[in-house]
């Protein structure tokens, strides 16, 4: 319990630090979203960005706290691989919502890799199991599987459009899980949601209204996928 909570304060400090400097960065260099009075009503020119500086906590927290001794990783030795899997599926997430962001993809290009990263997790053994013991049971399962983790990464990015929305609901999303994990004194997701929770809640301190920096398609569609596969890996359980 005390090695999540490390991870989360760890992680929201983190996020409240790094996010000004990579919204400065990208406001310097103009790589920004401008008004257009049609569909962006902000004022001035306003970075979209934000998922750098969520995922870039995320991943600190856990390589800060790895170079301590007293840092005890137990929790998580069986599910090595599974989380492997869910880093790998997140960063195509992230890539092509940075790709996204700067050069406006084509929306199935976004689907593409969306169906990739749902395809990483469900051959990593993360998958909704539908039907066991029947002869159709792969199949369906895969379908069942892509189908809910595009269902999430999409819902997160539909909702995007007002300062503090997408990340606001992630947040509530995430303390709920987290809620689970206390319940049944479930560690490794408290380990693994934690830390989430914490980058979320410092990102928000700049992405209230009026927000000085967005999450951007990096941003919601890496929430939306996360807790999709947190729903997955631990709905069992």
């Amino acid at each position: 319990m005390l090695l999540a909570a490390l991870l989360g304060c760890l992680s929201f400090t983190l996020a409240l630090i790094l996010t000004p400097f990579i919204r400065d960065y990208f406001v310097r260099i103009g790589l920004v979203d401008k008004p257009d009075q049609v569909r962006k009503f902000h004022l001035r020119p306003i970075p979209r960005v934000g998922g750098i500086g969520i995922l870039t906590a995320y991943l600190l927290s856990f390589a800060i706290l790895s170079l301590f001794p007293f840092a005890d990783w137990h929790f998580l030795q069986n599910r090595a691989a599974s989380m492997g899997a869910m880093l790998a599926g997140a960063l195509v997430i992230f890539l092509a919502g940075l790709v996204d962001d700067f050069l406006n993809i084509r929306p199935w290009q976004k689907l593409s890799a969306q169906i990739l990263a749902a395809t990483i997790i469900y051959f990593s053994g993360i998958r909704i199991f539908i039907a066991r013991g029947t002869s159709y049971e792969e199949p369906l399962s895969f379908l069942v599987t892509v189908i809910w983790l595009v269902c999430c990464t999409n819902a997160f990015n539909l909702i995007d459009g007002l300062d503090g929305l997408a990340s606001g609901v992630g947040l509530f999303a995430t303390v709920t899980i987290l809620i689970a994990g206390l319940t049944h004194n479930n560690m490794d997701l408290l380990i693994t949601t934690l830390p989430l929770a914490g980058a979320l809640l410092g990102f928000l301190r700049y992405n209230f209204n009026p927000a000085s920096i967005f999450l951007g398609d990096c941003g919601s569609m890496l929430i939306g996928f996360v807790l999709g596969c947190f729903a997955i890996e631990w709905s069992h359980k």
